[in-house]
């Protein structure tokens, strides 16, 4: 399996070299289930993942970080985007819902009071939710809404602000409207109006700021404004289309860790995306850039930087099709890949405690969710902004139930995915 990991690993301004962590703990041994992106709670304590046990359903669970007290919060086809879930105190969780096939909507769930409230309901469309949840609609019922000719509109974004604001993007297509909106859905204010080709929105921690890929100049750069839609400024120019899915601010928000798409010559490479990406930083003005990893015929996705901001982890893709969970430090002075010893793994992401790192591990054809428990090397000092996770049932020692998926199919649905969030 080394020997595998080594042949598509090529130039680095820093050797990216096999690393055996200290050690790599499967948390689910739900065989053969969907497992996609593992969301930590604010304390660390806890994770929310996705699992489905058919072609019909997708529910939302909670576990320990451990993998005790499995819960299942949700039923039918739920799920969560990419990012940010969890409530800044960790007391709400957000989710998208398909009803009856046919009415999708925004909620948010309370982990004290077990209250779910619908945070959509007056906008002035239909709105469709988009994360992962709509990809497997969109493969189950091959329906992509991406044509909007019928006037509906949909979510693509949204983050909590704090734990009382949501910062939510909505799209029409060729518009998009920024709002915030109180977690329970009321006080809905317009922040600004967008036109054009723009996507993949981020509010920058401990600012107000917003972080967005727009074609503004021609093709997808990264740009940066003020909250109301004010001082918008290109931080990249590249001849190539930005890479929407591996952009992250770090904790703080004062920097910015991308993974820059560049063409890929083909001649002797069998590369599904037809590209490859190099990973930059830069501050959240555009200056300061420096490159951490030159082209070596992999993709990367999905950076989770550690709670101190000293290193950033990704999920790295190569030209043999291989996925697995790289660490680099944020001034590029070391690397090391941290599933060489397994499968793969996929949608890594960093514990606030810094101790951690969850991801779906990959086995034939089988997913579950895994830690990483990091040696010192690669371990970080904690959040700051570690909060008490509230009181929340735990569970009936209940397992997550079963779905037979290939990893090509788990491959088609990131492909998807990336393509309506890329393009």
């Amino acid at each position: 399996m080394k020997t595998i990991a080594f042949l598509f690993i090529f130039t680095c301004l820093f050797t990216l070299a096999p690393v055996t962590a200290h050690e790599i703990v499967q948390l689910t041994d739900d065989i053969e289930s969907i497992f996609l992106a593992p969301q930590w709670s604010p304390d660390g304590e806890k994770l929310v993942y996705v699992s489905s046990p058919g072609w019909h359903q997708a529910n939302i669970w909670i576990m320990d970080s451990d993998g005790n007290n499995k819960t299942q919060i949700t039923s039918g086809l739920t799920g969560f985007g990419f990012d940010y879930p969890w409530s800044s105190d960790g007391s709400k969780i957000f989710y998208s819902s398909i009803k009856y096939w046919i009415m999708p909507g925004s909620w948010t769930y309370d982990l004290n009071t077990e209250e779910r409230k619908r945070i959509d309901r007056d906008f002035d469309k239909p709105v469709f939710s988009t994360d992962y949840l709509s990809a497997i609609y969109s493969v189950i019922f091959k329906k992509v809404y991406s044509d909007r000719s019928d006037g509906k509109s949909k979510i693509v974004s949204l983050q909590w602000v704090n734990e009382s604001k949501l910062f939510i993007v909505e799209d029409e297509g060729d518009t998009q409207k920024l709002w915030l909106v109180d977690s329970d859905g009321t006080n809905k204010s317009l922040l600004t109006t967008l036109s054009g080709g723009n996507t993949r929105f981020l509010w920058q921690p401990e600012g107000n700021s917003i972080l967005y890929v727009s074609k503004d100049s021609g093709n997808y750069d990264i740009w940066i404004m003020d909250s109301d839609g004010s001082g918008k400024k290109q931080l990249t120019s590249t001849p190539e289309d930005e890479y929407a899915m591996g952009i992250a601010f770090s904790p703080d928000g004062s920097k910015i860790v991308y993974a820059s798409r560049n063409t890929i010559d083909r001649t002797n490479l069998s590369s599904f995306e037809g590209f490859f990406t190099t990973v930059w930083t830069m501050d959240t003005d555009g200056t300061n850039k420096t490159k951490l990893i030159l082209p070596n015929a992999s993709i990367y996705f999905y950076p989770s930087w550690s709670p101190d901001g000293q290193k950033i982890a990704f999920e790295r893709r190569s030209d043999v099709g291989r996925y697995d969970v790289v660490v680099i430090k944020a001034d590029g002075s070391d690397s090391a890949i941290l599933t060489a010893d397994i499968r793969g793994g996929a949608f890594p992401k960093w514990s606030p405690k810094g101790d951690k790192i969850a991801f779906v591990s990959l086995k034939d054809e089988k997913t579950d969710i895994s830690i990483i428990i990091l040696d010192e090397k690669w371990r970080s000092a904690q959040s700051e902004a570690i909060a008490s996770l509230p009181a929340i049932p735990q569970g009936n020692g209940k397992k997550s139930p079963g779905f037979t998926i290939s990893l090509v199919m788990m491959a088609f649905l990131i492909a998807l995915e990336l393509q309506k969030i890329t393009r």
